[in-house]
């Protein structure tokens, strides 16, 4: 019965089993920016897969299911907007990486037949999450033929069944996972690695060397005095269009008009806490009042001298014995109001025991709990009893000790009794957890300290602050069609442009936290170089604490970049490159009847630095930064020999090996790099491998338009 019963807790559930090698989790969500142009599509579809339609319904459902499965995993009733977001995208990638990897399944032929099926599920080879539905919670084994027997109920159980779904999706999620490990296997077969690969690299890694060098820096010489014509930068970017990929973007630039209270609105709420601090005075109920009049809620703690951080009020609270409040004073934008509500001498903390009694039934569990506490109190065992009784496995282990704790440690039924516990005091305490039967073992030395009431009045704007800055942004957008327009207003109203590129599925933009609206119209918006609009039509967007007003500045298709784009990047490198040139051709006439480096560096003007230890698997070379080209030189160099001009990331290199210690390669070191770049090489392919399926599928993303 108790398996039965985990999969009815389970059952409204439909999870998802992640077996094997994690290929899909880390990669799918790079991959899926890649798409066709969104032309023509169902105004119900949110994307489309090798030419299969996603639905809006369809996506839908498989969101619910992963927020119910989230929700019940973490015992939540509701979901923040971000982890929405995340199950939103997680979702998306689920599916398109299973519509994508099923076609490569039927293409190879891979299937799981029905005795493989079974052996997985409920044979010698079970799955670990079916072993871990069934083990028996006390020694983990499993009772097959019992399993048998559930699984057998559930099979007959009326479609639509809970847990019967739940059983359902957990074979398909097998069937799949078990696909997903025979692919991988075929990918891992695909690699091979030579001997005399792994020879070259182990030989490589054993090869140390101790260089001298100078370096002579691309600043050295002046963009002027390098000519690149237009015709050599469009050769370079027809030869490497590949660099120029890009993704589908949208350009915009906005103004923000921040609401914010007024001088009037903080003063008016200054003068609202000074008011009540009469009638706070004169209060009964000290925390009942602070309670009900307070805009946020404050933990009853106890303080002592010197632990709050507000010096002035920290002083008060332990000099100043009447009904007197403190303040106002500002804290986290709010006027603050203080009163003692309660001077007790209490520990910093105190060590404690419990027996927790888990509330299956309230009143046994309640009834089983007084028993225990009475017992003890006649000279019971407690160490023993909390090893028979307590459900808490964590703590029943040594006898129910919880340790030393602070208030703050603590869950608030158990804090608030044990504090006020005498030393050897046995109580039951209620908790979520169940009843627990408590006793304080020690206290440290107890001080004086205040429990206090706190009323805070949030500093707001009001509805006029807020009318007046809506109508500055009103006027602002007034006349405003096209770009030219925002521009003009800009420099007539003295405000601030931000420019942002934003992602389709993106929801932030920078000093807009919640943008997501302004993002949606600018991909629902075909022509750029005017201004968005809500779909009321207002040229106003608000977001969180913000009125904006954004115009469309340019549309980025994806695919490769047009040239005009990319030409300013690529002049960049034409010039880096023939900067190389000139230098490396000044250093080879440097060279030219030197002996030494030492004269080499004095006929280019460069000084000769050192660095020690430098092999192929070097990152950096001391002094210079990342050159794996000069690394890689370095390493099949002779000794004592002036190398050519090495033209690296920083600057022109020319080098001397001043010693080189090579290590004689053993049987295992040949073998253990064998083994690295078979590691590397599959770690390569399988992050390779989605990406590139992806974009062959030709995956549409029109999500933008749901959410």
């Amino acid at each position: 019965m108790a398996t039965l019963q985990k999969i009815r807790n389970r059952g409204g559930v439909l999870v998802s089993i992640v077996i094997g090698l994690a290929l899909v989790a880390f990669i799918v969500g790079d991959a899926l920016s890649s798409g066709a142009s969104l032309i023509n599509r169902s105004r119900n579809e949110v994307g489309e897969v090798g030419g299969e339609s996603i639905g809006i319904q369809e996506y839908q459902q498989k969101i619910m299911k992963n927020e119910d499965f989230i929700k019940s995993m973490n015992g939540l009733s509701a979901l923040t907007d971000e982890q929405q977001r995340m199950i939103r995208e997680n979702t998306w990638n689920q599916i398109v990486s299973e519509i994508i990897l099923n076609k490569e399944y039927e293409k190879l032929g891979l299937n799981v037949s029905g005795d493989e099926l079974y052996d997985f599920l409920l044979g010698s080879n079970m799955n670990p999450a079916v072993s871990q539905l069934f083990a028996d919670p006390n020694t983990g084994q499993v009772d097959k033929e019992r399993a048998r027997l559930i699984i057998k109920q559930l099979i007959e159980a009326p479609a639509g069944t809970p847990q019967k779904e739940y059983w359902l999706n957990m074979e398909e999620q097998v069937n799949t996972a078990r696909k997903q490990e025979k692919y991988n296997t075929l990918l891992a077969k695909s690699l091979f690695v030579t001997d005399a690969q792994a020879k070259e690299l182990a030989e490589s890694a054993a090869t140390t060397a101790d260089i001298s060098f100078i370096m002579k820096s691309y600043n050295t010489v002046s963009d002027s005095a390098v000519k690149v014509t237009a015709n050599e930068i469009k050769d370079y970017y027809n030869s490497h269009k590949y660099l120029f990929e890009q993704e589908e973007a949208r350009q915009i630039a906005y103004v923000n008009f921040d609401i914010t209270a007024s001088a009037e609105d903080i003063k008016e709420t200054e003068d609202w806490v000074n008011d009540l601090k009469p009638e706070f005075a004169e209060a009964k109920n000290v925390l009942e009042f602070a309670n009900l009049s307070s805009e946020k809620r404050f933990q009853p703690k106890y303080y002592k001298k010197g632990e709050l951080d507000n010096e002035e009020l920290d002083e008060f609270l332990f000099t100043e014995k009447s009904n007197a409040v403190f303040g106002p004073y500002l804290k986290d934008n709010a006027y603050n109001i203080v009163r003692v509500a309660h001077r007790r001498v209490l520990p910093d903390s105190v060590r404690a025991r419990h027996i927790l009694i888990a509330s299956n039934n309230m009143t046994q569990s309640e009834k089983l709990a007084d028993s225990l506490a009475g017992l003890i109190r006649k000279g019971g065992d407690f160490d023993a009893l909390a090893r028979q009784y307590s459900a808490d496995q964590n703590t029943s282990v040594n006898g129910g000790d919880f340790g030393w704790f602070t208030q703050d440690q603590m869950l608030q039924p158990i804090a608030d009794s044990a504090f006020f516990s005498n030393k050897n005091e046995v109580k039951v305490v209620r908790s979520n957890y169940g009843f627990h039967v408590l006793q304080v073992t020690d206290r440290s030395k107890p001080v004086e300290k205040v429990q206090i009431g706190i009323i805070a009045k949030e500093i707001t704007p009001s509805q006029q602050t807020i009318n007046k800055i809506y109508n500055d942004a009103r006027t602002f957008a007034n006349n405003i069609n096209t770009v030219e327009d925002f521009e003009a207003a800009l420099t007539a109203n003295n405000q601030t442009k931000r420019i942002a590129n934003l992602g389709k599925n993106d929801y932030q933009i920078a000093g807009i936290d919640n943008a997501r609206e302004i993002i949606r119209e600018a991909y629902m918006t075909e022509k750029p170089g005017y201004i968005l609009t809500t779909k009321e039509k207002s040229p106003i967007f608000e977001a969180g604490d913000k009125f904006s007003v954004v115009v469309l500045t340019g549309i980025q298709e994806e695919g490769i970049a047009p040239l005009n784009s990319v030409s300013a990047a690529i002049r960049a490198e034409l010039i880096r490159k023939k900067k190389g040139e000139i230098i490396a051709k000044e250093l080879t006439n440097a060279i030219s009847g030197s002996e030494s480096l030492l004269s080499v560096a004095q006929k280019a003007n460069a000084e000769v630095m050192d660095a020690t230890d430098v092999s192929f698997s070097s990152f950096q070379v001391p002094g210079v930064g990342i050159e794996p080209v000069l690394t890689a030189e370095v390493v099949t160099m002779k000794e004592n020999e002036i190398s050519k001009p090495i033209i690296g990331n920083q600057g022109v290199y020319v080098v001397v090996v001043n010693s080189k210690t090579v290590e004689t390669v053993t049987p295992e070191q040949i073998e253990a790099a064998k083994r690295s770049i078979e590691q590397t090489n599959l770690y390569t392919k399988f992050r390779l491998i989605l990406p590139a399926l992806v974009k062959n599928a030709g995956v549409v993303d029109t999500r933008y338009k749901f959410y």
